[in-house]
């Protein structure tokens, strides 16, 4: 049976993926395991003092400290289920835990708002939607309900597809899933028979969702850059979930190159989901029947 990770170090910064993991598992009535990993002990060369390897007990020691600082982490999110420690690279042994244990949502804190922190960090998260094949979610420190109001940023690929379908299955009636196009910007203005085009594909995709009864679908086309008018979107609506699709880029490129998914998951103050390329492969996640190209599109990688 597929169930949820919930990946955590223990701090602060993971709380709210606690408890969104606890709440969207018991919603769904999906298992739950839990994931931290500790990095391996460094080897600590002194020069010409002596070379300082720590000692098998000395691990051990930190090892249940950490298990421990989880544990307390676990029981005041309200996460049950295993708790697993691994030893390793975060994104790495997070990736493999997922598809260890057939996990259909890997569930991770935002980390710190402040860019700077996120810039400089390992940046677990980013990384982690390279490598995984699960999508991810990550979540702010504060969050402490389910989303009741999901903008979706759909290119009409695949990824963004999967995205819209699995989080409309979280909403119940009442809550709402925005779906928005963003056109690339155009000079003097985007081209009224492309954005008819596009409002009719994106009904098309509207109409392929299945989202819960009396959930409401929004639909919306806007012109400019993609991550910009996302997060403005974003904060100027009462969305509370930020879904994008990933197309798989490598790591180095996406840093030199820059994409809509690495700056909204460095930049939002609100949850976000992303689907990444390695989850593509069966009929569910199949592209929408009908096509559209347009040369001023930006897509979500």
């Amino acid at each position: 049976m597929s169930g949820i990770l919930f990946a955590t170090h223990g701090a602060a910064t993971a709380e709210g993926a606690g408890r969104v993991a606890a709440l969207l598992a018991a919603r769904r009535g999906l298992t739950l395991t839990t994931a931290c990993v500790l990095e391996p002990p460094r080897v600590l060369d002194g020069g010409f003092a002596p070379t300082y390897v720590p000692s098998p007990e000395e691990v051990e020691v930190v090892r249940s400290s950490f298990r421990a600082l989880v544990a307390q982490q676990m029981r005041r999110c309200g996460v049950s289920g295993t708790l697993q420690v691994r030893t390793g690279s975060p994104p790495m042994e997070i990736a493999a835990a997922a598809r260890e244990t057939d996990a259909e949502l890997i569930v991770l804190g935002l980390g710190q708002h402040r860019i700077v922190d996120r810039a400089l960090g390992n940046e677990t998260a980013l990384q982690l939607v390279q490598i995984a094949s699960a999508p991810v979610l990550a979540a702010p420190a504060e969050m402490a309900s389910l989303p009741r109001h999901v903008l979706v940023a759909t290119d009409f690929s695949p990824t963004s597809l999967a995205g819209a379908r699995a989080t409309a299955r979280w909403l119940a009636s009442g809550d709402v899933l925005h779906l928005v196009y963003v056109a690339g910007e155009w000079h003097g203005g985007y081209p009224l028979e492309q954005r008819v085009t596009a409002e009719s594909v994106l009904a098309a995709v509207a109409r392929q969702i299945e989202a819960p009864d009396g959930v409401v679908v929004d639909q919306s086309v806007v012109e400019g850059d993609p991550a910009s008018r996302l997060l403005e979107l974003a904060s100027t609506s009462a969305a509370d979930l930020l879904v994008l699709g990933s197309h798989g880029y490598g790591f180095w490129k996406r840093l030199t190159l820059g994409s809509v998914a690495s700056k909204i998951i460095r930049l939002a103050r609100i949850a976000v989901y992303v689907t990444p390329i390695g989850c593509i492969g069966d009929e569910r996640t199949a592209p929408a029947a009908t096509s559209f190209t347009d040369r001023g599109t930006v897509t979500s990688e």
